[in-house]
């Protein structure tokens, strides 16, 4: 992975983020943002539980919350 590929991501620090941090530090994104850290998910990690915690974020949102 290069810099390039997380340069638009909101969480600069992805990568580096266990599942449970990144369910709180998600809370405060809009669907586009989470959008974005799905598609980075699948296209490079395609991390099952990563998936499932962004794809429930995602789900919350569209359900307006």
């Amino acid at each position: 992975m290069t810099a390039s590929d997380r340069a638009g991501l909101p969480l600069p620090d992805y990568d580096t983020l266990s599942v449970g941090t990144l369910e709180h530090r998600i809370r405060g994104l809009g669907s586009d943002d989470v959008e974005k850290l799905l598609h980075y998910e699948h296209t490079h990690g395609d991390r099952a539980m990563v998936v499932q915690v962004l794809a429930s974020r995602k789900h919350q949102i569209e359900e307006g919350g």
